[in-house]
């Protein structure tokens, strides 16, 4: 198996393993001081089988309703085509229904995840409203940035989800983390008091390839074959993207990433209420999965 960034292999001299954690032999504190030392949580199993399998078969049903997966549908394959935009005139207005399907909100803001958060901030947490979902076809990756400038505008006590709903291998595209990078001064300096919908001159993307990146800094590229049910926490300024999914199968990658932060912090409303805007106020059509999974993504 290998990884593969926008066409280019990973060494793998660069490639390191995330380190778990167990939730269950942790204390608050432990969780606390791995966060603030690693710059990530790496929790297996975060949530029960049967949730995970009810969500992705719902998802899953409604890319089969636009063809963009084989029937059976709960295979995952992608179809490489699409009738998206020809049943919906909104592409938000699908994947809106797409991301609050209840069987989803019952994993992303469900009693499971919000009492992980609980402990890790040591007070009563709350997820966004607005979640990123993500099906992810062949040949396609999310390019290396940090979170800061998308969710920092109203309180820097914002942690990331990345949630996983299938198997993601190596060749599934898996997220990666650059080991010790939320330690990096200059990136922190860079990117404190950016924001991606203010300063449309500074682009999020870190243009550098991650290999390149990771050997500069003398670092490793860390990730690890994922399961349905694993969680990767991290916080604003550790700097994250994804390898290509670049299997023979055809299946996609199928994961939620979902922000967290103490209920007593102030609140984005960009984020949070019934009908939230997203980062630059598009809603959900401003998501690359708002995008048919035959289609390119865009890159901020």
């Amino acid at each position: 198996m290998s990884a593969v960034i926008g066409g280019k292999k990973v060494p793998d001299n660069l490639l390191g393993k995330l380190k778990e954690t167990n939730l269950n032999n942790s204390e608050d504190t432990d969780l606390r001081n791995a966060l603030e030392k690693d710059g990530y949580l790496f929790l297996r199993n975060v949530i029960e089988n049967d949730q995970i399998t009810e969500a992705r078969k719902d998802i899953f049903n409604k890319l089969g309703e636009v063809e963009e997966i084989q029937y059976p549908y709960v295979d995952g394959i992608s179809s490489g085509k699409s009738k998206r935009d020809m049943m919906f005139s909104n592409r938000g207005e699908f994947w809106e229904e797409v991301s609050n399907l209840q069987s989803l909100r019952n994993v992303t803001n469900g009693q499971n995840l919000k009492s992980v958060f609980d402990k890790i901030f040591g007070t009563p947490a709350v997820g966004f409203d607005f979640i990123f979902l993500r099906a992810v076809a062949g040949g396609k990756f999310t390019h290396m940035h940090c979170d800061s400038g998308f969710f920092t505008r109203k309180t820097e006590k914002v942690l990331t989800c990345w949630l996983v709903l299938t198997d993601v291998s190596l060749e599934k595209g898996p997220l990666f983390i650059i080991k010790d990078s939320h330690k990096f001064k200059d990136i922190y300096e860079k990117y404190k008091g950016f924001d991606v919908d203010i300063h449309k001159n500074i682009k999020a993307t870190i243009d550098t390839h991650p290999v390149d990146f990771a050997r500069e800094r003398n670092t490793k590229i860390l990730t690890a074959e994922f399961k349905p049910g694993d969680a990767l926490i991290f916080g604003m300024y550790t700097v994250h993207g994804t390898f290509e999914n670049h299997t023979k199968d055809n299946k996609i990658r199928l994961t939620c990433d979902i922000r967290f932060q103490p209920i007593n912090e102030p609140k984005d409303p960009r984020y949070f209420g019934p009908k939230p805007g997203g980062t630059t106020g598009g809603g959900y059509g401003e998501l690359n999965s708002a995008r048919p999974l035959n289609e390119d993504w865009h890159i901020r």
